[in-house]
């Protein structure tokens, strides 16, 4: 068993708050098939695997750049169909091999929104390549750790080999979510900075995402 790829790590509310994303857009994203997930006999058990954490990262990248969820949706398909790989968006090749794939996708102009990101400076590659700057490789060339962009101000990272693949800061290896229990409990930020040997700014930062969560 590869954890990367065979254990889910996180619901898919937990997923929405670490990645700042829409629950809606996910769900939409998992309704349709664009994102590969495991099936739970329970709604609300962990069903995210840390491929498709990657993946909803990248998926993430291409809706901020103004792609419809739509476009998304068949392009997620298209990449898994051409590309013959289950998790194509966690897949360092994507930046060449699937990137050609997403300009066939825009230039046959099937959703309007394709506009936009050609015109975004960069255009398609710029914004394939903004998303893959959060990523780290692994040898086989699959997503091994992954930085979250939405704790702006902590460092954050996701990796399944580390703290059953819950999110941490890294450096100082506290998960996220012990931080933001004690916030919930009412600690004041100081003291749960003095608590782990961490900065009072980090605090905040672990905690902001979940606070507009709520």
């Amino acid at each position: 068993m590869d954890p990367r790829f065979d254990l889910p790590i996180l619901t898919r509310a937990e997923t929405a708050t670490h990645l700042d994303l829409s629950p809606s857009t996910l769900g939409y994203w998992v309704k349709t098939k664009a994102l590969h997930v495991i099936e739970r006999e329970r709604p609300g058990d962990a069903s995210i695997t840390f491929a498709s954490l990657v993946e909803t990262h990248m998926l993430r990248q291409l809706r901020q750049s103004g792609l419809s969820l739509r476009a998304i949706r068949d392009a997620a398909i298209r990449l898994r169909t051409e590309l013959g790989r289950e998790y194509p968006l966690a897949w360092r090749r994507i930046a060449h091999d699937g990137r050609d794939v997403l300009a066939e996708i825009a230039a046959e102009g099937e959703d309007s929104s394709w506009e936009r990101i050609r015109d975004r400076q960069g255009g398609l590659p710029g914004v394939v390549e903004l998303g893959l700057e959060s990523i780290e490789w692994a040898p086989d060339d699959y997503a091994e750790r992954l930085r979250l962009t939405a704790y702006r101000g902590a460092d954050v990272m996701v990796d399944p080999q580390v703290s059953f693949g819950q999110p941490i800061l890294a450096g100082a290896g506290v998960r996220v979510e012990d931080v933001v229990d004690l916030a919930r409990a009412g600690e004041p930020y100081q003291v749960i900075a003095d608590e782990f040997g961490i900065q009072t700014a980090e605090v905040e930062a672990l905690v902001r995402p979940h606070i507009r969560a709520a």
